[in-house]
C-alpha cells in the first residue's frame, strides 16, 4: 500500500482538530485580507484584457437566456475595444440558441486558446464572473477579482491544515503566512488574470495529490482521485504552464516506484480531460481543431510577442533569446523575504534527511523545481519578474513548515515569528506595489535597481493616487500619453483619469508617461529617462527612492 509517512504527532486526534481550525482560521483571515486590501491595488496590464474580454463572455450569457431579444439589441450593445481579426457576428447569426453554439460564434464571443493575444484558456474568465453573483453591487473590476482571491484564499486555508495536520501548529501557521505573505504572490493572489490562480491550483493540486496517496480508505481515495482530476483540468485551462503539473507527480511516483500513486495520478488525468473541455468554450464544437489552434500558438510566442526584459544590467529579447540558465534561482532568492526563504531552504534539507520517514518533502521539492528548471530551459518567455514563476511559490511556502518544524525548542517559535513579521512588514512597506518589492538580501528596491534589475513591469504603480496627481499636472483640453500602455483606454472609462488619454489624434498631449522597465523602453524613451528622470517634478510615483513612473512633459522636444 503506498502511503505518505506523516510525523507521529499528525496522528492525534487532537492535532487533527487544531490543523482544521487553523486553515479555517488561515484562509478566512486571508480572504479579509485580500478583500480589504483590493481597492488599493491598482488595474495592472492583463486585467483590462480580461474586462474586454469578459465583456464578451456577459453578451454570449445574456444571449443564451434569450437569443432573440438579445439580436434584436446587438446592433446597439457597445463592448470594450478588443485586439481581434474576427468579424462581429451580425444580429441574424446569434439570434437562435443553436447559432449561438456555431463554433465561429462561440469563438468570437470566447476570445480563448486561440491566435495570439489571446493565447489562454478560458478557465480563468470563468472564474472572474464569480464575483457577479457574490457582489454584484461591486465594480466590474472588484468583481473580477473576488474569484482569484477566492482561490488565492482556499490555497493558503488547504496549506495551512496541511502544515499543521504534518508538522504541527507552527509549521502550518510558517506554511499559510509564507503563501499569503510572500508580497509577489499576495499582488497576483489580488488580480484577475491567470498566475495568481494558476499558483493557487498548483499549490492545491501537489497537497491535493499527497492526500488521495495517503488516503486510508477507497471512498476518500474515490474523492481525493476526482478532486485532483478537477484541478489539474482546471490548472490545464489557466495556462499552458498549468499542463505541467502532473509532471512532478508523475516523477514522485516513478522515484518512489509507487505503481498504485501513478494509477490514481492516471484515474485523475482520466477525470482531467473532460473538465478541460467542459471548461473551455471555444473546444466545444472543435474539440481537435480548437486544441492544435490552442498548442499552436502557445508554442509561437517566439514569433509573436518578443519581449524585451531587462536582467542583472543586461537587456535579453525573451522567447527568441533566452536569460541565463540560473535565472529562476535569482528572481527567487531577490523576490523570497529572507526569513521564509531560509526556512525553504531547511525544509528542503529537511526533506533529503528524511526522504523515506516523510516523503512528501521529496514531492513539495520537485513541484517547487519543475517550474525553475523549465524557466531555465533555452527559449522559454523569461519577462515580468518571477509572475511566470508564482506556481513555484506555492510548494516553497509548505516547504518553510517543515523548515521551521525542523527546527527544536524555542529556536522554532522564534523562527517562526521573525519570518512572519518580517514579510508582513515587506507587504506592509511595498503597498500598494508589492510585485516592486525585492529581499534585503540583494537591499530591497534600491539595491535590486542598481543592480540592473527592472523595477516594475505592470502598471501596477498607476494608483489613484497617481492618476490624481497626474490630473493636477494636465490643463483642460490637454491629453495624457501613456508610453507602451496598450490599455490605456480604461482608464478614462473607469473615471481613474480626468483627462483624455492621447490616442495618436488631435494635437500633441502635454504629458507623456512613462513606467520604469528599462528592458521594454524604446531608444527614445531611454534617452528622455536619461535626460529629464531626475528632474523636478518629473517623478509621478517613487518608493524608497526609486522612480517607478515618470511624467514628462511631452511638448519639450521630448521626441515621443
Amino acid at each position: 500500500m503506498s502511503a505518505l509517512a506523516a510525523t507521529p504527532a499528525a496522528d492525534s486526534p487532537g492535532q487533527h482538530r487544531r490543523a482544521v481550525v487553523l486553515g479555517l482560521g488561515a484562509g478566512l483571515i486571508a480572504l479579509i485580507v485580500m478583500v480589504g486590501t483590493e481597492p488599493r491595488l491598482a488595474l495592472v496590464w492583463d486585467e483590462a484584457y480580461t474586462l474586454a474580454r469578459l465583456d464578451r463572455v456577459h453578451a454570449w450569457l445574456e444571449a443564451v437566456r434569450d437569443p432573440s431579444g438579445f439580436a434584436a439589441q446587438w446592433d446597439r450593445w457597445r463592448l470594450r475595444p478588443l485586439e481581434d481579426r474576427r468579424r462581429r457576428p451580425s444580429a441574424a447569426e446569434i439570434d437562435t440558441l443553436g447559432e449561438l453554439f456555431d463554433p465561429q460564434v462561440v469563438s468570437w464571443f470566447w476570445p480563448f486558446a486561440r491566435e495570439e493575444p489571446h493565447g489562454h484558456p478560458a478557465f480563468y474568465a470563468l472564474v472572474a464572473l464569480v464575483g457577479d453573483g457574490l457582489m454584484p453591487w461591486a465594480g466590474d473590476l472588484a468583481r473580477a477579482r473576488l474569484g482569484t482571491m477566492l482561490a488565492f484564499s482556499l490555497a493558503a486555508g488547504v496549506a495551512g491544515w496541511f502544515g499543521a495536520k504534518r508538522w504541527g501548529w507552527k509549521a502550518g501557521l510558517v506554511a499559510a503566512s509564507a503563501w499569503v505573505l510572500h508580497p509577489h504572490l499576495f499582488a497576483l493572489g489580488h488580480y484577475a488574470t491567470y498566475d495568481g490562480l494558476l499558483a493557487s491550483l498548483w499549490l492545491l493540486g501537489t497537497l491535493g495529490f499527497a492526500e488521495t496517496v495517503e488516503a486510508a480508505s477507497r471512498r476518500r481515495r474515490l474523492a481525493g482521485v476526482i478532486g485532483l482530476g478537477v484541478v489539474l483540468g482546471c490548472a490545464a485551462a489557466t495556462k499552458l504552464t498549468g499542463w505541467l503539473l502532473p509532471v512532478p507527480l508523475a516523477v514522485w511516483a516513478l522515484v518512489r516506484r509507487d505503481g498504485p500513486a501513478l494509477g490514481w495520478l492516471l484515474a485523475a488525468g482520466l477525470v482531467a480531460v473532460p473538465v478541460f473541455w467542459a471548461v473551455n468554450p471555444p473546444f466545444w464544437g472543435e474539440p481537435v481543431v480548437g486544441l492544435v489552434r490552442f498548442l499552436q500558438s502557445n508554442l509561437s510566442r517566439s514569433e509573436t510577442i518578443p519581449i524585451r526584459t531587462q536582467f542583472l544590467g543586461t537587456i535579453y529579447e525573451t522567447p527568441t533569446g533566452s536569460l541565463p540558465w540560473y535565472n529562476t534561482v535569482v528572481w527567487v532568492v531577490m523576490t523570497t523575504p529572507v526569513g521564509f526563504l531560509i526556512l525553504a531552504l531547511g525544509g528542503g534539507l529537511a526533506a533529503v534527511r528524511q526522504i523515506r520517514s516523510e516523503p512528501v518533502g521529496l514531492l513539495l521539492v520537485l513541484s517547487a523545481a519543475t517550474l525553475l528548471v523549465v524557466r531555465a530551459l533555452p527559449h522559454t518567455p523569461g519577462h515580468d519578474g518571477v509572475r511566470q514563476l508564482a506556481a513555484a511559490l506555492g510548494p516553497l511556502a509548505v516547504l518553510s513548515g517543515l523548515g521551521v518544524a525542523s527546527l527544536r525548542g524555542r529556536l522554532a517559535g522564534w523562527a517562526a515569528g521573525l519570518s512572519l513579521a518580517e514579510a508582513a512588514l515587506s507587504v506592509a512597506v511595498m503597498m500598494p506595489v508589492p510585485l516592486s518589492y525585492y529581499s534585503p538580501v540583494v537591499g530591497g528596491l534600491p539595491g535590486a535597481t542598481a543592480l540592473g534589475m527592472e523595477p516594475t513591469y505592470y502598471w501596477d504603480a498607476l494608483t489613484p493616487e497617481a492618476f490624481r496627481r497626474l490630473d493636477e499636472r494636465v490643463e483642460p483640453g490637454r491629453s495624457v500619453l501613456f508610453v507602451a500602455n496598450p490599455v490605456a483606454w480604461y482608464y478614462n472609462e473607469a473615471g481613474l483619469l480626468r483627462a483624455p488619454v492621447y490616442m495618436g489624434r488631435g494635437e500633441p498631449p502635454a504629458v507623456a508617461v512613462v513606467q520604469n522597465r528599462p528592458g521594454s523602453m524604446a531608444p527614445a524613451v531611454r534617452e528622455l529617462v536619461r535626460r529629464q528622470g531626475n528632474r523636478e517634478g518629473t517623478v509621478l510615483v517613487r518608493v524608497l527612492g526609486v522612480p517607478l513612473i515618470w511624467a514628462f512633459p511631452a511638448d519639450e522636444g521630448s521626441g515621443l
